[in-house]
């Protein structure tokens, strides 16, 4: 799809109305969703790679893209901030964040940005999307006035996660944006490859994780299971923010599991729970 011309009056106008939306009632529920009706009347859809310009969500730059893989209520601050907010609290000095799952950045954008306060926040961000990964890396390139190392402090991994090494497909015929992890032969599937986790730890030298998120599309359990089986205990990540809303597609009952090993609730919503490890 070829992109639209936007006029600076339009961006203008847009970014009023997203700021209003992160500060005001007009950026949740019903309001939200009629301005983002709105929004793509006014201004028309994307094209898959090309940002329509440059939008500051909690002071942090993302590139805005207005399509299914990158919907426009991201920009409005208010997707998972308790959880966001409960890894900025947990990424000091020298910590280590993984997030699995990484989309176009949110989580590793907003982490990646406290290194300009913090020294040493060492980041791994990993997806298997590779249209979901050319726009990570877009959006970190924003961040290079303010920390010129980024992709130092910032490893980007473009590949799946699962108990294995292996080339699988993202399948998107279900509609989701993301695609799942299929071995099926399927017309138009993405193909990509599949790693352990526990390689890429042993890959970037890791002997700590503080923070670890995950949300892939009910395949969580197969990689964190196998994680934990072969990983010793001084890599146990200190605190796991988990999707569990794709739970009916896990093989195996991952929340026992992690319960079992020593991980105890601390938050829990429809999506997420937050898990703190008690050794």
């Amino acid at each position: 799809m070829k992109t639209i011309k936007i006029s600076l009056f339009k961006i203008y106008l847009v970014k009023l109305i997203i700021f209003l939306g992160q500060k005001t009632f007009i950026g949740r529920g019903q309001f939200r969703k009629k301005i983002i009706n709105f929004i793509n009347y006014y201004i028309g859809r994307g094209g898959i790679k090309e940002s329509r310009f440059i939008c500051n969500v909690n002071g942090i730059p993302f590139n805005f893209y207005n399509d299914k893989l990158t919907g426009i209520k991201i920009y409005f601050g208010r997707n998972e901030t308790k959880e966001i907010e409960f890894v900025k609290k947990n990424s000091l000095n020298d910590s280590v964040f993984i997030d699995i799952g990484s989309n176009m950045g949110l989580y590793t954008q907003t982490i990646a940005f406290l290194n300009h306060k913090y020294k040493n926040i060492k980041i791994i961000s990993i997806e298997a999307n590779p249209l979901n990964n050319f726009r990570l890396q877009k959006n970190l390139e924003l961040l290079k006035l303010k920390i010129p190392n980024i992709f130092s402090i910032v490893k980007v991994k473009n590949c799946a996660l699962g108990d294995k090494n292996c080339k699988m497909k993202l399948d998107f015929s279900n509609g989701l944006a993301n695609g799942v992890l299929t071995n099926k032969k399927i017309k138009n599937a993405v193909s990509i490859n599949c790693k352990k986790l526990i390689d890429i730890v042993k890959e970037e030298k890791l002997n700590l994780i503080s923070n670890l998120k995950i949300d892939i599309e009910g395949y969580e359990d197969r990689v964190l299971i196998n994680f934990f089986k072969n990983c010793k205990k001084n890599l146990y990540p200190k605190n796991i923010i988990l999707e569990h809303s794709s739970k009916e597609l896990w093989k195996e009952d991952l929340l026992k599991f992690l319960d079992k090993i020593g991980y105890r609730e601390i938050f829990k919503n429809k999506s997420n729970i937050i898990l703190n490890y008690k050794n």
